[in-house]
């Protein structure tokens, strides 16, 4: 803004234009438990270059694109990675990645047509499954183009998994939810999960 050049990427100006012309203005909501379509915690991408790029300790680099709660959402230069709460507190492989999830759980946690699966005994609607996503992947196939090493989707015909490391937590525990759409489905889940509630008392409703 004074005239100085700061030092940072080569090329770094141009590729903070491409994405910003790209996806700048976007903004979607990754609909997590207690969101039920009403899209209050949305992820927000800065419709114009308003970020240098900041050099972490790795040597990578990472500039601020858009923000979600009041947290920056970063990305990275040397991967594409999107972060947030702190620079590389990484959620996504990249921007496309970010987005095909949350279209994913807005599909999902919106139908009426999936019953949340909750443990019998278990904390009870929208607390989520004591197992870790893994455990369904013999069972249920990935959803690609949605998943990454931090947020995990497995779909299937009967059954859907949700499984996300919580980025405010110092040790980025798993949180796992899943859905089933017949008894099909629910058998699936309770072979890896246990028993579950009847599914009248886990309907989703709007809140």
């Amino acid at each position: 803004m004074d005239g100085d050049v700061v030092p940072g990427p080569a090329g770094g100006l141009e590729r903070l234009t491409s994405f910003v012309t790209r996806f700048g203005g976007m903004t979607f909501c990754p609909e997590r438990p207690g969101c039920y379509g009403t899209h209050r915690h949305p992820y927000e991408f800065d419709s114009s270059v308003s970020s240098g790029w900041d050099e972490l300790e790795d040597g990578d680099h990472v500039a601020v694109v858009g923000s979600k709660e009041g947290y920056p959402l970063t990305l990275s230069w040397s991967t594409g990675r999107l972060g947030v709460v702190e620079p590389d507190y990484w959620i996504a492989d990249s921007a496309i990645n970010l987005i095909e999830s949350c279209a994913l759980g807005q599909s999902v946690y919106t139908d009426e047509a999936w019953s949340e699966a909750v443990e019998l005994g278990g904390k009870g609607a929208g607390w989520g499954l004591a197992v870790d996503s893994n455990a369904f992947r013999s069972a249920v196939g990935e959803a690609v183009e949605a998943s990454c090493e931090w947020n995990r989707w497995y779909l299937g015909e009967h059954v859907a998994v949700h499984g996300w490391r919580v980025t405010y937590e110092a040790k980025r525990s798993e949180a796992v939810m899943a859905w089933y759409r017949d008894e099909e489905g629910r058998r699936l889940i309770e072979a890896v999960a246990g028993p579950l509630r009847p599914a009248e008392q886990t309907r989703k409703t709007p809140r």
